[in-house]
């Protein structure tokens, strides 16, 4: 290979086309406009607590309020506080449900498996995730 054709495919690799940024500057532009119509972070107005396969009861987020069921592995707290849910503390080994914090979105849910409770958050629509599609 000679060298000028060298030098001419070393410029056209490093060279930044205009046609390159416009794909990249539209791409940007749908990813935003995706983000926004598709995933919708709405705040929740009630935690369902679900207590051994069935509904324990639906509470305000609005409300503070502390609920204590005794489970298999003893007492799960779980606390409601300035629109927010949390586990605040539960028997179980690894305290997973503890550690993942306060939820307040739409959709979102905390488990205790070994004690068998669950909370969810509930708002005006139901959010979209894998288990309803």
């Amino acid at each position: 290979m000679s060298t000028l054709r060298k030098k001419i495919i070393l410029k056209l690799r490093t060279k930044f086309f205009v046609g390159d940024s416009l794909i990249i500057l539209i791409s940007l532009i749908f990813i935003v406009f995706a983000f926004k119509t598709f995933w919708h972070f709405e705040t929740g107005s009630v935690v369902q607590v679900n207590f051994q396969g069935k509904t324990y009861g639906n509470f305000s987020l609005f409300q503070d309020k502390k609920i204590s069921l005794i489970g298999k592995e003893g007492e799960s707290i779980i606390e409601i506080k300035e629109g927010r849910a949390r586990f605040k503390s539960a028997p179980c080994k690894n305290q997973y449900c503890v550690q993942q914090g306060w939820i307040h979105f739409t959709g979102q849910m905390l488990i205790c498996i070994p004690n068998e409770v669950s909370i969810e958050i509930l708002g005006k629509s139901k959010a979209y995730d894998s288990l309803n599609y």
